[in-house]
């Protein structure tokens, strides 16, 4: 089969790769489609020390059961699904207790184990166990369905910034995934959201998502722009998605008394 491998720092090769071999209990998904994540980037550009070259990446996949093993727990060849890729040991202390993204041997498909730059990915028994195949419906696509994964992301920051009716919510960072926070925060029902972007080019990009006040931080002073929108009482919910220090700090000021952070 033709897969993407990485195999170096700013170096990927397409090669032809054995199929991987049908697990007991587990699966074989042949990948429809698989979006690029920022830790890719990062990866390719960077390097990572948790993986071992040469691989393929890719975690953020979706596709068909071309081979099942796990037929008898509803994953029979032919289903449409998508893989939360980070795999829990289930045993741990953590995993005990249903924190099974602080698990102590957490594994993770695309980095510590081939990903969906290919044509096929095996998935592994304990990942059908842990509940990380999940069944993709019709009316669902294979590209919103690889997006699972970014988008629970967004849904874990306006849970856990308790985001509700009437509030104010600031996001800062106008790429995918600050995009994904504007949305899931109206549907949270969010009464005002105000998105921040150093870059006049992202923010263009990001009017599809509907935010209330648009603000390109390097042409104007943001915080005092976030507080002039909410009469100077700062906003219930501030949520950044750009790895930025700076970013991180202008949110501590940006909040309202007793409002939520999410970094």
């Amino acid at each position: 089969m033709k897969a993407a491998l990485l195999t170096g720092v700013q170096s990927v090769e397409l090669r032809e790769v054995p199929q991987p071999e049908l697990p007991e209990g587990g699966l074989i998904v042949k990948v429809e489609t698989c979006a690029i994540c920022g830790t890719d980037v990062k990866m390719y550009k960077y390097g990572y020390s948790a993986v071992e070259l040469p691989f393929i990446p890719g975690h953020e996949f979706a596709g068909v059961v071309a081979e099942s093993n796990a037929a008898d727990i509803g994953y029979p060849e032919g289903e449409r699904v998508t893989v939360n890729p980070n795999i829990p040991c289930g045993t741990c202390f953590y995993c005990q207790r249903g924190l099974q993204t602080a698990c102590d041997d957490l594994r993770i498909i695309g980095i510590h184990r081939d990903g969906g730059f290919a044509r096929y990915v095996m998935v592994p028994a304990l990942a059908v166990r842990q509940g990380c195949v999940l069944h993709v419906p019709e009316d669902v696509s294979y590209e919103e369905a690889a997006l699972i994964d970014p988008v629970s992301c967004a849904v874990n920051a306006a849970e856990l910034s308790h985001v509700k009716p009437e509030d104010v919510v600031v996001v800062i960072g106008a790429g995918p995934a600050g995009c994904l926070n504007v949305e899931v925060s109206r549907i949270f029902g969010a009464k005002k959201i105000i998105l921040v972007q150093r870059s006049q080019q992202r923010l263009d990009q990001a009017v599809f998502t509907g935010a209330d006040v648009y603000i390109n931080s390097s042409k104007e002073d943001a915080l005092e722009r976030v507080m002039k929108e909410t009469g100077a009482r700062g906003a219930d919910v501030v949520i950044v998605a750009a790895a930025s220090g700076e970013a991180q700090q202008a949110a501590v000021k940006m909040v309202a008394k007793r409002g939520n952070v999410n970094l």
